[in-house]
């Protein structure tokens, strides 16, 4: 394998959502529906932390569960950059194409211009855009073609085994999981969903990828 490009996913990998899915579960708790049930922002934290767990879509499953006729929408706005993301991604950019492959909201360029990534990344396959959402593997495909990348030359860094590490392994990519927010509660269940890296932060791939 000869690494040449290097793909992202954006939440809990890039940027930490804590205050995000926070707020999305407070205001949930905060409908006339949840107050009815008696489902508190806790209940629904809890949810999101067992689907995730479960390798099941995080607040759709919740919202399933509770059987809610409404959805908090997720607000990228209360988004933090991590503090070491801006310096890897100049870091590897100087060796490697970097590129961003994520489940995301309208607007995803216009965040990675503010958080002052965005010359960075050369291809950014957001899901708003494509219209297929992760682990569909068509997206994956989208940012390799883009890219004019073969997935044997690629590698993937997410922190969701179920939607990074699985489909990016099975089209041949390499795979490095991150271990931060939700997904870090998840546990490999077969070779499929086994990262061939596992790190605690982004600097920690650095040394992975050297010159």
């Amino acid at each position: 394998m000869a690494i040449q490009w290097i793909f992202f996913d954006m939440g809990y990998t890039l940027v930490n959502e804590d205050l995000s899915w926070l707020v999305r579960c407070r205001e949930q708790a905060a409908t006339a529906e949840a107050r009815k049930k008696g489902v508190t922002a806790l209940d629904i934290y809890r949810g999101v932390i067992d689907a995730s767990q479960h390798y099941l879509p995080q607040f759709r499953t919740v919202i399933d569960r509770y059987g809610f006729s409404w959805a908090a929408p997720y607000r990228s706005e209360y988004e933090t950059l991590y503090p070491d993301a801006a310096s890897t991604l100049q870091s590897l950019a100087r060796r490697y194409s970097l590129g961003v492959i994520a489940n995301q909201t309208a607007g995803l360029r216009d965040r990675l211009r503010a958080y002052g990534i965005a010359d960075c990344l050369a291809v950014v396959a957001s899901s708003w855009e494509a219209g297929v959402l992760k682990p569909d593997p068509a997206l994956f495909r989208l940012a390799l073609r883009e890219a004019g990348c073969a997935p044997e030359d690629a590698v993937m860094v997410g922190d969701r085994l179920d939607n990074d590490v699985a489909p990016a392994k099975a089209l041949g990519m390499g795979t490095v999981w991150i271990r931060q927010g939700f997904g870090a509660l998840q546990t490999p269940r077969d070779a499929a969903s086994t990262p061939d890296h596992v790190i605690d932060r982004l600097s920690q791939l650095i040394p992975l990828f050297p010159a």
